[in-house]
């Protein structure tokens, strides 16, 4: 668990600092948040969200089916 606190934890500041930043800076921040992606951090946090959005649609049709 602390592991994909983590990683959202470091989405939110290489998003932060690709938001923020101009010219040269920019680039790099581009290429670090590209590259969080494809590092097992964010393979991690994409796996994380897509089970937490799945489950979640499970247990909405459960909900309403009652």
């Amino acid at each position: 668990m602390i592991d994909i606190i983590m990683s959202f934890f470091l989405l939110v500041i290489y998003s932060i600092r690709y938001l923020f930043s101009t010219g040269e800076n920019r680039k790099k921040a581009k290429a670090d948040l590209k590259e969080f992606w494809t590092e097992t951090d964010g393979q991690m946090l994409l796996g994380f969200f897509g089970a937490a959005a799945v489950s979640g649609i499970f247990v909405v049709i459960w909900i309403l089916s009652e």
